[in-house]
């Protein structure tokens, strides 16, 4: 499973605004949301904040990657947002998140999940790639770029 399976152009956030990683993560579940394969947005968001609580899914290098199995999902989402001032994330670098790729799965669905988590976390870590998605100006060019990459 790619990225861009789970992803959709209606579901980039091209510059996100928020008061903080709660604020950011409510307007991605409420934009994820707009999928047919999310019957629980409270559910979700619920299940995003519980993970959060665990540890950070800021993963460094100003990516974030918030992720959920939940009942709330019929399927696998996403939703990323973009942040060109960064958003504290109490990330494990110390460092605002600028990339935030939120994945929800319904639950037991554990191979494609952890597989795409792992994708997704190897995509972004490319610096070059990270820096064409944060000079992107629309979604189609965020989508672009995402499948592109994935061919290589």
């Amino acid at each position: 499973m790619k990225p861009s399976d789970v992803l959709a152009k209606e579901r980039i956030i091209m510059n996100i605004a928020g008061e903080g990683k709660n604020e950011v993560l409510e307007k991605m579940v409420h934009t994820a949301g707009t999928s047919n394969k999310v019957i629980g947005e409270s559910t979700l968001f619920q299940k995003i904040m519980e993970r959060e609580k665990i540890r950070s899914t800021g993963i460094g290098g100003g990516i974030g990657i918030p992720h959920a199995q939940t009942s709330g999902v019929t399927d696998i989402v996403g939703c990323l947002a973009i942040s060109r001032q960064g958003i504290e994330f109490n990330a494990i670098d110390g460092k605002p998140v600028h990339i935030i790729f939120l994945i929800a799965a319904k639950e037991r669905f554990d191979n494609k999940y952890l597989g795409l988590l792992s994708r997704i976390a190897r995509l972004f870590i490319d610096e070059s790639f990270k820096q064409k998605i944060m000079r992107s100006t629309s979604p189609e060019e965020v989508m672009n770029l995402i499948t592109e990459n994935e061919k290589e």
